[in-house]
């Protein structure tokens, strides 16, 4: 069989299984009991944490490449560069999900609550097969350096919100809770500086995976 064939089945398995997943987990928000492990909130305020907001960016994007997987089953025609970059952009974010979450979370909230119910999905399951479908499957060619750039835009945004809901307002202004801990004493700039440089890291790697198995 093909290369690229299988490539293309690879890729789209991962791609539907990855949307699944989110929508399973998402459907544990909108439950009588809601979510679990560190995102224990019910309906619209799940969409506080970067967890969420990054899976479903990813899970459009799998969607996406899902549909040019389907279609190259029957024409032949390659991933456009574009789909192939909001893939990567997508991949980058849930990789920010994974690290922050296995490096930085779970070793003092305990592996096993931060990998309860839905969040097993939106914590590993679905970071992993995206990161993993960008590097080996889902081709679209070599991805431009710039693309490394475009990685920061999730978290960028996320940041602006999160430091005006925590930082500026606070809950007793209405805001948030510091639940990631980004401005634990005060030093949200250490923060600023840490995620971005793990983002960047991230997205670099991703993407010199991504062009070890598609030079051309």
């Amino acid at each position: 069989m093909d290369r690229g064939l299988i490539n293309n089945i690879l890729s789209a398995l991962c791609n539907a299984v990855s949307a699944a997943l989110v929508a399973v987990a998402m459907l544990e928000f909108y439950s009588a009991k809601g979510g679990r492990a560190n995102m224990q909130v019910k309906k619209a305020r799940c969409f506080e944490y970067f967890t969420v907001d990054s899976n479903l960016l990813a899970a459009a994007a799998c969607i996406i490449m899902l549909v040019f997987n389907i279609i190259g089953f029957f024409t032949g025609e390659a991933i456009p560069e574009w789909a192939a970059i909001l893939k990567f952009v997508g991949a980058a974010a849930v990789g920010v999900t994974f690290f922050v979450v296995m490096l930085l979370l779970a070793p003092y909230a305990g592996y096993a609550h931060m990998l309860e119910g839905g969040s097993l999905h939106l914590h590993l399951i679905v970071p992993v097969l995206c990161m993993a479908s960008c590097i080996l499957f889902d081709g679209g060619g070599r991805l431009p350096l710039f693309a490394v750039w475009l990685a920061l835009i999730p978290v960028v945004i996320y940041g602006c919100v999160y430091f005006r809901m925590v930082v500026i307002k606070g809950p007793e202004k209405g805001g948030w809770e510091d639940f990631y801990g980004f401005n634990k004493g005060g030093r949200w700039y250490l923060s600023v500086v840490m995620m971005a440089v793990m983002t960047l890291a991230i997205a670099f790697l991703i993407r010199l995976g991504h062009n070890a198995f598609f030079p051309a």
